[in-house]
């Protein structure tokens, strides 16, 4: 693996190529104990290439799911901000997820990864589930919609892109390996996925949801931080790392805020980790959600046939006129 990039170099020791530096940090990091205690030396660090798209595949799939056929779960949360023009940026609502991931290996370097995702929304002063709340902009009360997505099932492999399987994209098609940016600092790795889109319709009809569908199309960024510890990614005897997750994003407004074609967006700023049970959620999450979405407690599969906020919205506001 090349080394992290370096600031300025430190007078009188000289340089290492960037493969050498990555390698000494997770070999050091795989000895297992320090010197003089017994311990035994574990398998040799992978060494790993981070420009080359085999190898950032790898290093991915460890952090983002698995290398094995495997279920692990992401919990994150954070603020959702509206900003509008001419008004100060204001938090409406804090928002708490929960996916299912699960990887099924395809061989040969192949990887089917599919989320299943759970979310519900919190006032953002008492922490409460919040069924209802004040549109800081507008002065009117908003009922959250607490929403599911997915099923998603990506397709990762190191010829290409990754690409929706079964659901048609959004996302233009690239023609280019499997890479995502990577930073190494220390013994600390990170790993970005980005992206935009724009130009697509918006996901509700304007004439039938004139209150909650903004006139432009849709017009999202989101930008997804992974963080590792490097001894992790190169130690090949384990399939998933720890993992840290890092999410921001602007977005439309969200139809459950009742904005209908003012300018502006939301703002997303989320942070939270990869669990390896459920146990390891917060208690409350876990409670909450089972009140909320108890299908998502469903095993082997907690739903079939995707679905998302949107969806959800529209079938809910259309039994609601009857």
């Amino acid at each position: 693996m090349r080394k992290r990039p370096t600031s300025e170099p430190v007078p009188g020791i000289p340089a290492l190529p960037r493969r050498d530096l990555l390698r000494g940090a997770g070999a050091a990091a795989l000895l297992g104990a320090a010197p003089g205690s017994g311990a035994t030396l574990r398998a040799p660090a992978l060494d790993l290439d981070l420009d080359q798209p085999a190898d950032n595949l790898l290093a991915w799939m460890k952090m983002r799911a698995s290398l094995e056929g495997q279920d692990v779960y992401f919990w994150f949360t954070g603020t959702l901000d509206l900003a509008v023009p001419g008004e100060p940026i204001r938090p409406i609502v804090t928002v708490e997820t929960l996916i299912l991931r699960r990887t099924v290996p395809q061989g040969d370097g192949v990887w089917h990864v599919t989320d299943w995702e759970a979310s519900l929304y919190r006032d953002p002063v008492t922490g409460a589930v919040a069924d209802e709340l004040p549109n800081p902009s507008t002065g009117a009360r908003v009922r959250p919609l607490h929403y599911r997505e997915g099923p998603v099932t990506f397709e990762y492999r190191a010829d290409r892109q990754p690409r929706l399987v079964g659901l048609p994209t959004p996302f233009p098609s690239k023609a280019a390996p499997f890479r995502q940016p990577w930073r190494v600092a220390g013994n600390d790795l990170w790993m970005i996925k980005d992206f935009y889109i724009y130009g697509q319709p918006q996901w509700l009809d304007r004439k039938e949801f004139p209150a909650e569908t903004p006139a432009t199309p849709i017009n999202v960024s989101s930008i997804a931080t992974m963080h590792a510890a490097l001894a992790e990614v190169l130690d090949p005897g384990i399939a998933s790392t720890r993992t840290d997750y890092f999410y921001q994003a602007t977005s439309d407004f969200l139809p459950w805020m009742q904005m209908g074609q003012r300018p502006g967006f939301v703002v997303w700023h989320e942070a939270g980790k990869k669990l390896f049970s459920l146990a390891e959620a917060p208690a409350d999450t876990l409670d909450a959600l089972r009140q909320v979405h108890p299908v998502w407690f469903k095993r082997p599969v907690p739903w079939e046939g995707f679905t998302n906020m949107y969806y959800q919205y529209r079938d809910l506001a259309r039994s609601q006129r009857g």
